[in-house]
């Protein structure tokens, strides 16, 4: 409650947001204490690893990440991929290794935060025996994600985890928008084997406008308290409230995450209500992602058991509270 009070009062009165470099410690240490990104990059990563092994033979995939962020969901690919390919080649007596080639087009908010997320990737790859990697980064704008060239012979997975995060980019906006729906016609003429979508705050727009009516912002706002607050719940098992590590935590990175859906919450309510006391016309209002997603043509896949059991596994490790966490 103080963080999104501390992010209703910045919006008045201004305050710096915290560095690149705190921003980024803190988001090392989030990563580290709290199971809530592993299980979601570990989850992904598990069904895009399914779809290229199902995808007809091809040792070329290619990852569209459109919040690429620091790379971290990346690296337990890689190593998967990895340990595969050794494991065929080395199945067949006297073959020559034959390499995976990964290829990642990674979406970020500034062309310095790509470059260090692609030298951090290429290290850990250059450790990777038989994997051939590339990473083409791409700043959010407002043709991006025309840029994105997919050659013959690639297996193409798009990553939506956590799109939210990039309310604010062109490339993919909030679920209550055109935008939206714009940035799915695009992702489907790619023609991707799959859409892996992970969605924060519980996975709903707000409420749609009628009758010429200002748009509640309450069960937005209230979905984000919500997530936020499962969030601080997290860190609960492994890290006592008053240690520096949690603080830092908590006002570095978690506090700017409220920050920015705050800002999404006002983003919301002057895009679905058009302007000069006019409702929007936009029928996506109020739209959740899987709406959305069937409206664009996709259909919905079930998890695998492999996959529901890693997670299980993921959270029994890192929650404290056993398997039966998973259901939630």
């Amino acid at each position: 409650a103080a963080y999104f009070a501390d992010a209703l009062a910045s919006r008045l009165v201004g305050r710096p947001p915290p560095t690149r470099a705190e921003q980024f410690l803190a988001y090392t240490m989030f990563y580290q204490a709290s199971p809530i990104y592993q299980l979601a990059h570990f989850t992904a990563n598990q069904a895009i690893l399914e779809a290229f092994e199902s995808s007809g033979g091809g040792r070329r995939l290619h990852v569209v990440d459109f919040d690429v962020s620091y790379g971290f969901q990346w690296p337990s690919l890689m190593q998967s991929l990895s340990d595969a390919a050794s494991t065929s080649s080395s199945s067949r007596d006297g073959d020559c290794a034959e390499p995976v080639s990964l290829r990642i087009t990674g979406f970020g908010t500034s062309a310095d935060e790509l470059r260090q997320t692609e030298a951090r990737l290429a290290r850990f790859a250059s450790g990777c025996p038989n994997l051939r990697f590339e990473f083409e980064g791409i700043v959010d704008g407002a043709d991006d994600s025309e840029r994105i060239t997919v050659d013959d012979g690639e297996t193409v997975v798009v990553n939506l985890v956590f799109p939210a995060a990039a309310a604010r980019s062109s490339s993919v906006t909030s679920s209550t928008g055109e935008g939206a729906c714009s940035a799915l016609a695009r992702i489907r003429s790619l023609d991707p084997s799959l859409v892996f979508l992970v969605e924060k705050g519980g996975g709903g727009g707000g409420n749609a406008t009628s009758r010429g009516r200002r748009p509640s912002l309450l069960a937005p706002f209230a979905a984000s308290l919500r997530y936020f607050s499962a969030v601080f719940d997290s860190l609960h098992e492994r890290l006592p409230a008053d240690s520096a590590e949690r603080l830092a935590i908590e006002r570095d990175h978690l506090g700017a995450e409220i920050s920015d859906a705050v800002a999404s919450l006002a983003d919301y309510s002057s895009s679905s209500y058009g302007g000069d006391d006019e409702p929007s016309s936009s029928a996506t209002a109020g739209c959740s992602w899987r709406q959305m997603m069937e409206r664009a043509g996709f259909e919905g896949v079930q998890l695998s058991s492999r996959a529901v059991s890693q997670a299980q596994l993921l959270l029994k490790m890192k929650g404290g509270c056993g398997g039966g966490c998973a259901d939630g």
